[in-house]
């Protein structure tokens, strides 16, 4: 005799098996192939750099140039995606894309790289922006619900995935190589968008205002703390992508090794989300975001000094828990303090957020391996961004208490 339980359990089975089944899924598999892509070139153009004689300033003001036009477009991206539609965006980026994996496989000086960081960093946004908008128009309710679980997942495995695909690629055929595979995992992406479910043209959204609206949205407490926790992860997770490499392979470790520790960084940030809701119940949203950002902080601040592989594998794990806690945790918050009609311009503002990051840290770190070197760069920085959260301390965890309405 089949119980309550057995019948909720067989019913969520056909839930999931419904998600799997439902052309919408596509959206979660171009997310994955989009991280991959994006993770397994990123890390190997300082690589890059390096081996074309390039200076720590050199490093920095090249991995800064991939966010430099994308953080002025952030905002005005994502409410013109709202009033266009996702469609037109999304296949010109993924074109770019394309094109993009047969430049940096021909480039060959400093410049040349510079002028494609700027370029990808626009692109890049195109596609990721339009694929968060195509993943929130997939059903209502539980059927949502799943859908953007199934998301959230292939999100984070492709990042688990990339660094270590792109360390064995460059380590096989060499940094052409690996920008050729990352154009074609854009072609990949093209061609599954074919079989996704129709999206809708655009949505008629207020004018006007767009300066002034960011402006009052952002300084809101909640918002204001959110979006500052949001730039130290960020700010994390570049230095993972520029000098983490960098410092170790100063160190002698191996560049496919490399590689394996920014796939456990991604496995960590991955792993760590099914933990979450008993977090976010026990200590509720604001505690879980802080004491993730300080985690992440204490965990790639420590790396230059933790060249045993034993250690350089639980400092990634630490750093990939700390900074794979705020993407959802922060999505959630931004949504409940948020009015629905400024939506998309809060997930803008958060964008923004996260490309300034971008720029700052490559020209900030840079300065400070130039001035103490790039290992004690580390701890120096890290210093900065743990106060950074510690100042929106009081801020997060009054977020624990409830769900104030948000100004309309």
């Amino acid at each position: 005799m089949k119980t309550a339980d057995d019948e909720d359990s067989g019913a969520s089975a056909a839930t999931w098996r419904r998600t799997f089944a439902s052309r919408w899924a596509i959206v979660s598999l171009v997310a994955l192939l989009y991280w991959i892509a994006s993770h397994s070139l990123r890390p190997f153009v300082v690589v890059r750099l390096d081996a074309l004689g390039a200076s720590a300033q050199e490093v920095g003001l090249v991995a800064a140039s991939y966010a430099f036009f994308a953080l002025f477009l952030a905002i005005p991206g994502g409410r013109a995606i709202d009033r266009l539609g996702s469609t037109r965006v999304l296949y010109g980026s993924l074109v770019a894309m394309v094109g993009l994996g047969g430049a940096y496989a021909l480039a060959d000086t400093i410049p040349q790289l510079f002028v494609l960081q700027m370029v990808n960093g626009v692109v890049e946004l195109g596609v990721w922006l339009s694929v968060q908008t195509l993943a929130s128009h997939a059903g209502t309710g539980d059927a949502l619900a799943k859908q953007l679980s199934l998301f959230s997942f292939a999100w984070g495995l492709g990042i688990a995935v990339g660094p270590t695909m792109g360390g064995l690629v460059y380590d096989r055929v060499g940094f052409a190589g690996l920008a050729f595979a990352y154009g074609a995992l854009a072609a990949a992406m093209l061609v599954a968008m074919w079989f996704a479910p129709a999206k809708p043209a655009g949505l008629r959204t207020r004018g006007g205002g767009l300066g002034r609206d960011a402006w009052h949205t952002a300084v809101q407490p909640a918002i204001r703390s959110v979006l500052l926790s949001s730039f130290v992860a960020m700010y994390i997770i570049s230095i993972k992508n520029t000098f983490y490499p960098l410092v170790l392979q100063d160190g002698g470790v191996a560049v496919p090794f490399i590689g394996v520790l920014l796939s456990i960084m991604g496995v960590a940030s991955l792993g760590v989300r099914l933990s979450l809701p008993v977090l976010l119940r026990r200590i509720g949203p604001g505690a879980v975001l802080l004491l993730g950002t300080i985690v992440g902080v204490v965990g790639i601040s420590l790396t230059p000094w933790l060249l045993h592989p034993a250690l350089l594998a639980v400092a990634a794990v630490v750093t990939g828990a700390g900074y794979g806690s705020n993407p959802p945790v922060a999505m959630q918050l931004l949504g409940e303090h948020s009015a629905e009609s400024n939506r998309g311009l809060v997930m803008g503002l958060r964008a923004a957020s996260s490309r300034l990051a971008q720029l700052l840290q490559p020209l900030i770190f840079g300065s400070l391996a130039t001035a103490a070197g790039t290992a004690l760069a580390f701890p120096i920085s890290g210093a900065a961004m743990a106060a950074m959260a510690l100042w929106t301390r009081r801020d997060l965890l009054a977020l624990r208490s409830g769900r104030p309405r948000p100004d309309p």
